[in-house]
């Protein structure tokens, strides 16, 4: 070799060897011997596949070697997982083409080893551990589940229970409000209606925790729904609800979405019900629903001028039985939100609200542009 060619060998960090075209050693660099712990005289002149122990003499190497010795076809990367004397169990990434001598003496093959033995431990090491986190994974997703099924039937089941004791509190004190009300005092009466009321609003209660267990459990029908129409509904609802209000609704138009019909109606049934409550106060109040920019995409948002909320409380909008308002002044369970979160994320999207006190209050949600898979209920991170 000329010594210019011989000087980039020996700088070479990788072990090399150059090869005649009997595939005998004709040079080693310094990286070789050192790293297969070998001298020059018992490298040079010999055969590869007599080099050490053997590990070299490997049938599909010297017939990719003759290869690169008769065409000229260089090739890369071909893996050797041999036990090297001294050195243990080694995998090695051979890369070999023929080089071309300064005069007409046959081309020889400069063959390049590089030791990938920590890289593929590394590899092999991080398979393992991915293998064994999605076990565990699956394994945790497993037992939530099971544990969110379980909760989900107790508390089916206790508030179906509940319910007709509650009915039977309520029937019987409005009985005796009708039919014995003479035979009380005035804070006897009272006594009674707080009772009534109380059974009122458990039964509500319960009710709202039925709804919001049945939303795991229930089978997502998906097809286009026209949003703007069920808001109308639900505005028109509303209305005749209380028709004494001063309330303007500005629903866009043509606004759809791909989800199921009886689930996306409950999602704007509590946030233009909520949006309607917290404009009580108002003399005049404004409600809008319409298509929203973000971004992230195409968003869904229901607006109001109404009592609005303290944003450093955000974080317990959506948590069922969080409330931000005393129930003096706005009367509810703290469900409706928890209902339209569960249903938005079975649907793949997200929700959230922005607000400010006393000037209003925006709940935006997101869908999938087509439908999609369902997801199961998981706990919120």
């Amino acid at each position: 070799m000329r010594p210019f060619a011989q000087s980039i060998v020996e700088t070479v960090r990788e072990p090399l060897l150059v090869l005649d075209a009997e595939l005998r050693v004709w040079e080693a660099n310094i990286s070789f011997y050192q790293a297969f712990r070998v001298s020059p005289g018992q490298t040079e002149g010999r055969p590869i596949h007599e080099l050490g122990a053997g590990q070299w003499d490997i049938p599909p190497l010297r017939r990719l070697l003759d290869e690169v010795n008769a065409t000229g076809r260089a090739f890369r990367d071909f893996e050797v997982d041999h036990d090297i004397p001294g050195l243990g169990r080694r995998a090695m990434l051979l890369n070999a083409r023929r080089i071309h001598r300064e005069d007409d003496h046959a081309p020889m093959i400069l063959l390049a080893i590089e030791d990938v033995t920590e890289q593929k431990q590394a590899r092999e090491e991080l398979r393992r551990l991915n293998a064994e986190l999605e076990h565990r994974v699956r394994e945790r997703t497993a037992q939530l589940e099971a544990s969110n099924k379980e909760l989900e039937a107790f508390c089916y089941s206790v508030s179906h229970d509940l319910q007709a004791p509650l009915r039977a509190i309520d029937g019987f004190s409005q009985e005796l409000l009708a039919s014995h009300a003479g035979q009380l005092d005035d804070q006897g009466r009272h006594y009674l209606e707080r009772i009534r009321a109380g059974g009122q609003r458990m039964a509500q209660l319960i009710a709202d925790l039925l709804q919001l267990s049945r939303l795991s459990r229930s089978e997502m029908q998906q097809q286009r729904v026209d949003l703007s129409g069920v808001a109308r509904e639900v505005a028109d609802d509303l209305r005749q609800r209380e028709p004494g209000r001063d309330v303007s609704f500005v629903i866009e138009p043509g606004v759809s979405g791909f989800g199921d019909p009886r689930l996306l109606r409950l999602v704007l049934e509590n946030l233009l019900g909520n949006a309607w409550k917290f404009t009580a106060k108002q003399p005049r109040a404004t409600i809008a629903f319409e298509r929203a920019e973000t971004e992230g995409g195409r968003a869904y948002a229901v607006r109001d001028d109404g009592a609005g909320f303290d944003m450093a409380f955000a974080g317990k909008l959506f948590g069922a039985f969080q409330r931000l308002h005393s129930d003096r002044d706005f009367p509810g369970t703290g469900i409706g939100l928890a209902i339209v979160q569960r249903v938005i994320h079975r649907h793949g999207g997200r929700v959230w609200g922005e607000g400010a006190v006393e000037r209003g209050a925006s709940f935006s949600f997101t869908l999938p542009p087509r439908p999609s898979a369902p997801t199961s209920d998981r706990p919120e991170p």
